[in-house]
């Protein structure tokens, strides 16, 4: 299939093409010159008004400007200097130049405004400052000697400081696993951020956690015609991919990891998803009592026996029923 008269000249040999030279341009008008055209040179130009006169000195016209001899020097050998070095750095073949670009890509920019200025002599943050014109942002007014110092002495907090390393972690005694705690997501980034939560939460409750540690990926496929008849081999596929982290709690206390679970699961993190297998494990002495009857307000079968005897014995208090006289729970006056 032959190629497109527009798209031919791409496609043929280099050797072929020819190069044309732009035509030169004639002026197709003529500009009559105007009658006024003699009096224009014996127009009189105001002193001070900055256009300079052809029988005037540099001094004289930079005087006439309103420009300082000084300043105006000071910025000119700053500008020749410049171009100097311009000229010597130009590059002359084409590997200076590849190497030029290299050494540009690699080096900071110090072709902006403020580096010019720095280069002429001229401090615009110092020269503002000196004829009040506040800089854009502005600046916080400098604290008295004495705050600053307090301010420096204090230290911050360590937790505040573990933030930036690694999450801290608690050595098991026994190695006895208590609780597996499996994440999964679709986000690798949610997981991981969670997963380091898990871990700090874990220490500072005082819980020994191994992990996270990474489990196989689930990979899902699915296979859905578009449509049917003879449309069957119009297919789309799909795939779902769910990873996974693993943390284990050894050595905890069961009412200490229910504590852990549910401070995680108050502060879930979206696209995160807990599964959790706790295991208990109780003495001999417990398997004996196996079958026996439970009486209402009977708690000594109970490993929260204790704490709950404690906790009706407040309830049951002369000082907390005056404390609580009058008071209605939610419960009591939505009844």
């Amino acid at each position: 299939m032959a190629a497109p008269r527009c798209a031919r000249s791409f496609f043929e040999p280099a050797k072929r093409r020819q190069v044309t030279t732009p035509r030169p341009y004639y002026q197709t008008f003529s500009r009559a010159k105007s009658s006024r055209a003699e009096d224009d040179d014996d127009i009189d130009i105001p002193e001070g008004s900055g256009a300079p006169r052809g029988n005037m000195t540099l001094e004289e016209q930079l005087q006439d400007m309103g420009i300082e001899p000084e300043k105006y020097k000071t910025l000119y050998k700053s500008q020749q200097r410049a171009n100097a070095k311009a000229d010597e750095w130009e590059p002359m073949t084409r590997e200076d130049a590849w190497k030029r670009w290299e050494e540009l890509k690699k080096a900071p920019d110090h072709f902006t405004m403020l580096h010019m200025y720095k280069r002429a002599g001229i401090e615009p943050i110092k020269l503002a400052k000196e004829r009040g014109i506040e800089i854009p942002g502005g600046e916080k007014p400098p604290l008295d000697p004495q705050t600053q110092k307090q301010l420096n002495a204090i230290r911050t907090p360590v937790n505040v400081q573990a933030i930036h390393l690694r999450p801290l972690r608690r050595a098991p005694s026994y190695a006895i696993p208590v609780c597996d705690l499996q994440l999964r997501t679709y986000s690798i980034r949610n997981m991981e951020f969670f997963a380091d939560f898990a871990m700090r939460a874990a220490y500072y409750m005082g819980l020994p956690a191994r992990g996270p540690v990474p489990l196989p990926r689930i990979t899902e496929r699915w296979t859905v015609p578009r449509a049917n008849f003879i449309f069957k081999k119009s297919q789309e596929n799909f795939e779902r991919i769910t990873m996974r982290r693993l943390i284990q709690i050894q050595d905890g206390h069961p009412d200490v990891v229910k504590a852990w679970l549910a401070f995680l699961q108050k502060h879930q993190y979206y696209g995160v998803g807990m599964k959790a297998n706790v295991w208990e494990y109780e003495s001999l002495e417990d398997a004996t009592k196996v079958g026996k009857e439970a009486k209402d307000g009977d708690y000594c079968g109970r490993r929260e026996g204790p704490m709950l005897e404690k906790i009706n014995e407040i309830l049951g208090g002369k000082g907390f029923k005056e404390a609580m006289k009058g008071f209605k729970s939610p419960m009591e006056m939505r009844a």
